[in-house]
């Protein structure tokens, strides 16, 4: 009797703590997501059915008559804007009290982290500053024939397969080794080719930090929902292999190019720049860029970059420049399989601003002028945005146009895809219209004071290296499109939706994309 008593008032005790800690956004007066016992919303993820943007498009679509709902990650509450006026305002007029990603950062255990993904506060207002000069488009227009002559490798490869009878080609990994090339020579310095040599180290490292694997996705879990427990328990978010590699590089880099006197204007040069004197000396202004503040070396000087804050750096421009780029790269090429009138629209347009298909004809000013696959490749980021947008309150903080208060250290997402595959925003959200970019502000439509276009996020804190993806991309199409021709060599892709990785830290498609491929 006294056993089944204490299993009782045991029972009843879990019961109303579970109910408790289950209520918190109700007693805020929030709506909220039903939670499950335990572990609240995130079953479909504990299951590994559904990669994490699609966990917040499906809690968009149906709380999406919400302005804001309420999840929980077991018992870790966290909140989803389905608004885009409250987004836009979070990611801009609010910045101050949104500035920060929730990520665990300990740099003694593992200094990967110290990256300017990861950094919070005033370290990351000065790193960003510090950096934001490598991104110009005077620099990019320096740093372009050397990620132009990458091409002249991935076009022989694909020309062999057609030679030799293998006309059909996985171009997700194809355009994985590609962009790699790019990163490791205008980054690093280093000349490689993962496109002939499938097991380079640097594919591999690459491989480790995004394809996705069971450590990955836990590694992901953890990151995502608890990232202070993660600090506590010290569990590190890169191997030791990783760290190590990037490490090695880094210093072997700046060792050869200081002792050689060795200036290539690219990544590891503001590097060196920022190691030596806490600034760089930007250009004046190129191409519509202003460079001020410390970026002109006119205040005062910053702290120095250490070797460990350099490597952290390297990791991040790495891991942030090739998979993005290759992943946006496969979506669009994708879409031109599926929609073949848009695939020969680009290249006559490649083909009437080129002139010819030499590779010297490609040029920074000519892929300027490529307004079209502009269009496209802004449309393949609506259908397919790469990333879902998170923030860490820095203050019990009211959300914008509600009297609803969040408290400070709560995690705020915003569903990109959700707003993205909105047919309030957008007409007929799951078809492929470059045209819809082409008479809109910007390439944007409006929503109130906001706009509903958030691939590389908004505000002060948006992705850096944007322009850097962008001319990677239209790069890479044009190096296939105007030589070759491509179908799907699944007809059946036609018909459905691409599955997606579901272990992986970004957009990705789950299978192969193998395409049929042609001379010109």
């Amino acid at each position: 009797m006294e056993v089944a008593i204490a299993i009782a008032l045991v029972c009843i005790a879990v019961y109303l703590v579970n109910n408790y800690f289950f209520s918190y956004w109700k007693r805020r007066n929030f709506p909220q997501a039903d939670p499950t016992f335990l572990i609240g919303n995130c079953g479909k993820l504990l299951k590994l059915n559904t990669c994490f943007t699609e966990f917040l498009y499906d809690f968009y679509k149906k709380y999406k008559h919400e302005k804001v709902v309420g999840i929980y990650f077991s018992y870790q509450p966290a909140l989803i804007v389905n608004d885009p006026v409250i987004a836009q305002q979070i990611l801009i007029k609010e910045f101050g009290s949104f500035h920060d990603r929730p990520m665990a950062i300990n740099e003694d255990i593992d200094p990967i982290t110290g990256n300017l993904f990861f950094l919070k506060g005033q370290r990351w207002r000065e790193l960003r500053v510090k950096c934001t000069p490598l991104f110009t488009s005077g620099k990019l227009k320096t740093m372009f024939p050397v990620m132009r002559d990458c091409g002249d490798v991935l076009q022989k490869y694909i020309s062999k397969n057609i030679e030799d009878g293998t006309n059909v080609i996985d171009f997700k990994d194809l355009l994985a080794r590609f962009t790699i090339n790019i990163i490791s020579s205008v980054a690093f310095g280093i000349e490689i080719d993962c496109i002939n040599e499938r097991d380079h180290i640097f594919r591999q490292r690459g491989i480790e930090i995004f394809t996705g694997s069971f450590k990955r996705a836990f590694l992901n879990f953890f990151l995502l929902f608890w990232p202070k427990l993660m600090e506590k328990l010290k569990i590190r978010f890169s191997s030791k292999e990783v760290e190590e590699f990037f490490t090695s590089l880094s210093k072997q880099t700046v060792e050869y190019r200081e002792k050689n006197n060795i200036k290539r204007n690219d990544f590891m040069d503001l590097m060196i720049q920022l190691k030596n004197n806490g600034y760089i000396t930007a250009d004046k202004e190129q191409n519509g860029d202003k460079i001020s503040g410390s970026e002109n070396g006119n205040s005062p000087k910053m702290t120095k970059l250490t070797m460990n804050e350099i490597m952290a750096q390297s990791f991040v421009f790495f891991a942030a420049g090739f998979e993005t780029s290759s992943s946006t790269m496969a979506f669009c090429l994708y879409e031109f399989c599926k929609n073949q009138e848009i695939q020969r629209k680009v290249q006559d347009e490649i083909d009437r601003v080129l002139g010819s298909n030499d590779l010297e004809s490609i040029t920074y000013e000519s892929l300027q002028e490529l307004k079209y696959l502009e269009c496209c490749i802004d449309e393949t980021l609506r259908k397919y945005p790469l990333v879902f947008i998170s923030r860490e309150a820095a203050t019990n903080m009211t959300v914008p146009t509600t009297n609803l208060v969040v408290e400070k250290g709560t995690t705020v997402y915003i569903s990109v895809m959700g707003m993205h595959r909105d047919p309030d925003i957008y007409e007929d959200p799951m078809e492929f219209k470059p045209e819809r970019f082409l008479n809109s502000s910007n390439g944007n439509p409006k929503v109130k004071d906001g706009i509903v276009y958030f691939p590389f996020g908004d505000g002060p804190r948006n992705c850096i290296g944007a322009r850097m993806g962008k001319l990677q991309a239209k790069l890479g199409i044009v190096l296939i499109l105007s030589k070759f021709n491509l179908e799907l060599h699944d007809k059946s892709m036609a018909y459905r939706e691409l599955d997606y990785d579901i272990q992986a830290g970004i957009l990705n498609a789950r299978d192969k994309l193998n395409f049929k491929v042609s001379a010109r």
